[in-house]
Formats: C-alpha cells, structure tokens, sequence
C-alpha cells in the first residue's frame, strides 16, 4: 500500500524540498498550496504516509501563522486516518495540543499532552525521541504563556513609547534584568497555566526525564519566564524581523545605523506582536531592546523557529 510509483518519486522529492522551504520560511498560504499538489499524486490513497506527512507540513505552518481553526480541523483529520503508533499520529497530537492550548481549550490540551508524552516511545530512534520530548515540553511551556499574552494589554502599542522604553532598558539594565522585568509583566493567569500544565505534563514523564527539567520554583522565577517568553515571542517575531524582504532586515543586515535610531526595531515589533494582539508594551520593549543587542544574522539564527516535526538528520544545538 505504501509503495510508490516512479512517476510518483520523480514528483514528490521537489515537491517536498518546496513544501519544507515554505514551512521554514513562514509561507501557509504556499505551504498549503504545495501540499494540495501532493495529495494530487495521490489519488486513491488518502492514508499514505508521505502524504499525511505533507499536510502535517502545511498545518505546522498554519499553526506558526496563528491559523487555529484551520490546523484544528486538520490534524484531526491526520490523527483519523494515521495509524494510533505512528511518529505521524504522535507529531499530529502534539500540534494538536498546542492548538487547543493557545484556544484555551485547556481540559482537551491537557488530554492529549497525556497521549504524547505516553505514547513518545513509538519513535525507535533514542536521538530523536529525546529531541521530540524536549521540543514538546519546550513549546507546551511557551504556549502556556503566549494563551494568556493574547488579548493581553490596555489596547494597541505606541510606537514611541515601546522605543523609548526599550532605548531605557539598553541604557539601565542588563539582559539578565530585562529578562526578569518580561517575566513580571506576563499576566499572572499565564504563570498559573503554566505552572498547572508543566505540573501535569511533567507527572506523565519517565522518573530519569522529570530530573533534567528545573525545579518548581525555579520554573516560576521570573527571569526563567522571562526568557522563555523571550523564546516564545523571538519565534513568532521571526517572520517580521528575518525575512529577506522585510525593511528591518534589509537595514540590520547591511549595518545601516539608522536602523537602531529610527523606531525600526519598535515598528518590527509592533507588527509581530499585532498578529497575536499582544499588547503589553513592557513585553514589546523588551523583545526590542533584547533584539538590538544582536546582529541580523545572531538574531535570526536564535529566533528560526523549530518545529515539533524533525527532519531526518536534524540534531538541536
């Protein structure tokens, strides 16, 4: 059932390259585009897995671009129609449970982060099952955070005002105190999330896993959640700040001065940040101080986002 014609190889290897290409460089809209022409090779198999691996391709993109209900009804469909032992039907959950997670749907999250983490042994590979678990655990923590940052804030952010905080944070502070002024000002319904998923995730761990994580207390202290709402906010900044055709790219990349005086880094954010309806503008001046501490390339190579899914021969630095 699962073997391929060659017209159909010939077909899927560029087809693939593109897909991934358009994942990793923030495109949904190409990504679904490229996955439809791949379920065309595929006619009369909607199980195969190549193509199942696909669409999960293009809904990890959607869910990256904040496309909730689309992903949703996606990756049930995966779920339905790959099999309960399968790393596609693991990957699927997992992106499942950051979807619901982000919709608060909390109860429905919680569920089927107990199904990942129990069912994480069906990928043979120790290297990648390790990578997939960290990565899993990494992201339900950011999402716990980002579910309560959206909606969050008085209204929309001034431009002059993020630049001018972020301008005094440069000035004042150092990266380890702008890290813990981001984990005060995160909504303190997302530190209990937070504290209430990683408890319960952490539960359904192996007892040798659950050791490698922080304690408790230090998991609640303000500069760890600060930097991993740095992460969380770096990655879905990523689009805006690091694509070859955005203005502040163009500038930061060529060493052009004005990029650090002209409100570029405060517009950036601005922009990313609206895509989600952030509205904190501490949380917003410190993503833009912390970001012009870096050079594009430093910036951008910390912020590309990784996802759940793992290519073969990718290893985390």
């Amino acid at each position: 059932m699962n073997n391929l014609h060659d017209y159909q190889k010939t077909a899927l290897a560029p087809l693939e390259k593109a897909l991934k290409k358009a994942v990793v460089e923030a495109e949904p809209d190409t990504a679904i585009e490229i996955a439809g022409r791949i379920q065309e090779l595929f006619p009369d198999d909607r199980r195969h897995p190549r193509l199942l691996k696909a669409k999960l391709w293009a809904y990890e993109a959607c869910v990256d671009a904040n496309r909730l209900t689309y992903a949703e009804v996606g990756l049930i469909g995966i779920r339905k129609l790959s099999g309960l032992k399968t790393r596609l039907h693991l990957e699927a959950s997992g992106l499942l449970a950051v979807v619901l997670l982000r919709q608060k749907k909390i109860a429905e999250s919680k569920k089927l982060i107990n199904g990942v983490i129990k069912n994480i042994n069906n990928i043979n590979s120790d290297r990648t099952r390790h990578q997939f678990q960290k990565r899993f655990v990494q992201r339900i923590e950011e999402e716990c955070i980002l579910a309560e940052l959206i909606d969050s804030g008085d209204g929309a952010l001034d431009p002059q005002e993020v630049e001018s905080k972020a301008i005094l944070l440069l000035e004042r502070n150092s990266d380890d105190e702008i890290l813990k002024l981001i984990g005060n000002s995160v909504p303190s319904a997302g530190i209990k999330l937070l504290a209430d998923v990683r408890n319960y995730s952490i539960q359904q761990l192996p007892a040798p896993d659950r050791l490698l994580l922080p304690s408790s207390d230090k998991a609640e202290d303000p500069k760890h959640i600060g930097r991993t709402t740095f992460a969380l906010l770096r990655r879905i900044a990523w689009k805006t700040f690091c694509k070859p055709s955005s203005p502040i790219y163009k500038l930061w990349s060529n060493r052009v001065p004005k990029v650090f005086n002209d409100g570029y880094f405060a517009a950036a954010v601005i922009t990313a940040l609206s895509d989600f309806r952030i509205g904190v503008p501490l949380v917003a001046s410190g993503l833009a101080a912390l970001a012009m501490k870096y050079t594009a390339e430093e910036f951008c190579e910390l912020a590309k986002p990784k996802g759940l899914m793992i290519p073969v021969n990718e290893k985390d630095k």
